[in-house]
């Protein structure tokens, strides 16, 4: 067969490959009007709307500057500036009165909350409805300007500022302020512009702000303040202009920015877009173009592989599961697919796969059950109380100067907490284990006099290989809940026995034992999941037998012949 000779496989796919070429084509340069027109007209939009925003800002600017203009004007105010014009103090205070009432009336008619106040800078006095003002002619003359000003407000960096406009009569006083009739100061607070700015963000998507050219910003409550600075930088970098529209990219993003300038303020109304905002309709339109003709072809090879893909491919699927499932992967599963040959052979398939995965779950779930068992018994050896008592019993005996009770406590505890705290290996001796128990309970010998024992290991058990820390739950429990609460005392006796390849190690006490209620509670215990009130020693000691030693091995209870408790421990060792 010539390797370089077309198949109809080739063939097909090379026409639809021709069909959708021109098509792609023909839509790209489609797609790249439309993006030119659609930026052309948002451009317009956010301008206009921007143009909108400098109106609305423009009629309150001059509408409190008009008022301003209308008090600085009433023929009245010339009277307060002369105080000799009033026939009485009396009367002089009812015109101020009467002044403060139409300045809180006119300041109410604003849109926006204002503060003002009148200066008479000839008699020295100031006029306003808020809190009393005193004449300052320094702050007169540092302050009075034609047009609008914006301080920084007093407190921390960043409260925002105050914008000042000052009408004066007469009008030539503006050069020579403390020579005025009087001085009228209207102020009000960057917040209002705060809040238009909040309005007009969200009506749309834009993030407006307002720059007083340098470092001073006024923008909405949820500006990108970074951002907002940046764009500011940008836009001090071009030449000054009453409108501009520009286009910038920063952090690997792409904005669209309009500014226009307010000669009233002096500042400058900005506004931003993300590009991709302005251009998500497009993109999404793009996308689902592409998307669609990625399925189209695919629907076309498909359709020329229909055969190839219902039996080859198929069977490619069932051999790949297959060897996953020989690497141990259970979780191998074929998607299947009604209506074809192959269903009824991927159902059992995944079927099998399900159970076998199961079955060793539930194996691996039982070993890290036992083996979180045995950690947990061993990391719980370690009782506080225990160590509390015994080196308060080391205090004891050396103020009382029994100075060698005191040493052998300390030996005995060293001995024991040195056994228990190596970890570095899961199995000990039984002769390492019997070591632990004369440590143990010799130090309980010294706490309490009452308790004797006795332990009698034949030789032969000696060297056997046990798990650590098997022994000392079940003679701390003798101690605890069989000799201590008994009057008297009483002995706890340790012996062991070798039957063919059985071992068994007993451990009885003398103490208070066990109603038979209570001994078959706790031998069904042992066979049942540990619960946080039920405790770890006999249960984990069990556990960890079985997990051992296997099938046979365990942990039992009897009535020893002492009135107290015995505790059989039986393996099978080889």
């Amino acid at each position: 067969m010539n390797p370089m000779r077309l198949t109809i496989f080739h063939k097909i796919a090379l026409v639809i490959l021709l069909l959708l070429v021109p098509i792609l084509m023909l839509y790209s340069y489609s797609n790249r009007v439309s993006e030119n027109v659609v930026k052309d007209e948002i451009r317009k939009s956010l301008i206009s709307r921007l143009t909108y925003l400098q109106n609305r800002l423009n009629t309150q600017v001059i509408h409190l500057s008009l008022s301003a203009m209308r008090l600085s004007g009433d023929p009245s105010l010339a009277t307060l500036n002369s105080p000799d014009s009033f026939k009485s103090h009396f009367d002089m205070l009812q015109f101020k009165s009467e002044l403060q009432e139409r300045i809180a009336v006119q300041s109410n008619t604003t849109e926006w909350p204002t503060d003002l106040a009148v200066y008479f800078p000839a008699s020295g006095q100031v006029v306003s409805p808020g809190p009393e003002i005193a004449f300052d002619g320094r702050y007169i003359a540092n302050r009075v300007d034609k047009l609008w000003k914006a301080w920084p407000k007093s407190g921390a960096i960043g409260s925002g500022y105050d914008f000042y406009y000052y009408a004066v009569s007469p009008y030539s006083a503006y050069a020579n302020p403390l020579q005025a009739n009087n001085i009228v100061e209207i102020r009000f607070s960057s917040s209002n512009l705060v809040r238009m700015l909040d309005e007009y963000k969200g009506a749309g998507r834009s993030d407006p702000f307002l720059s007083d050219g340098k470092n001073g910003l006024i923008a909405n409550s949820t500006v990108d303040q970074g951002l907002a600075y940046d764009v500011m930088r940008e836009l001090s970098n071009r030449p000054a202009q009453d409108q501009l529209s520009f286009q910038f990219d920063i952090g690997g993003r792409s904005y669209l920015v309009n500014s226009i300038r307010n000669a009233a303020l002096g500042w400058t109304l900005v506004d931003y877009v993300p590009m991709e905002q302005v251009l998500r309709p497009i993109k999404t339109s793009n996308r689902m173009f592409y998307i669609s003709s990625g399925l189209l072809l695919l629907l076309a090879i498909a359709a020329v592989f229909l055969l190839y893909r219902n039996v080859q491919i198929p069977m490619k699927e069932l051999m790949r599961s297959l060897q996953r499932i020989k690497r141990g992967d259970f979780s191998a599963r074929i998607e299947i697919r009604s209506g074809t040959e192959f269903e009824f052979l991927f159902q059992r398939f995944n079927e099998m796969s399900s159970q076998i995965g199961d079955l060793i779950q539930h194996v691996y779930r039982e070993q890290l059950t036992a083996r979180d068992a045995q950690f947990k018994q061993l990391q719980s050896q370690i009782n506080p109380h225990f160590l509390y008592n015994c080196l308060y019993f080391i205090v004891n005996m050396v103020r009382l100067g029994k100075d060698e009770a005191a040493e052998q406590m300390a030996v005995s505890l060293g001995d024991y907490f040195k056994y228990t705290t190596r970890l570095e290996r899961s199995d000990a001796t039984l002769s390492e284990e019997i070591g632990l128990i004369e440590n143990y309970l010799n130090i309980q010998t010294l706490r309490m006099r009452r308790i004797q024992f006795v332990i009698d290991i034949p030789e032969a058990m000696h060297e056997l290989e046990i798990p650590r820390l098997l022994l000392q739950p079940i003679v701390e429990n003798s101690v605890i809940h069989g000799i201590e609460p008994k009057l008297g005392g009483g002995e706890i006796r340790i012996t062991g026995s070798l039957t063919g390849s059985t071992a068994r190690i007993a451990v009885e006490d003398s103490g208070v034992g066990l109603t038979a209620e209570r001994m078959a509670e706790l031998t069904r215990r042992l066979s049942e999941p540990v619960t946080s009130g039920t405790g770890y020693g006999v249960w984990n000691v069990n556990q960890r037998l079985m997990l051992k030693f296997g099938a046979g091995a365990g942990v039992t209870y009897e009535h020893a012949e002492s009135g107290g408790l015995r505790v059989v421990l039986t393996w099978k060792y080889a």
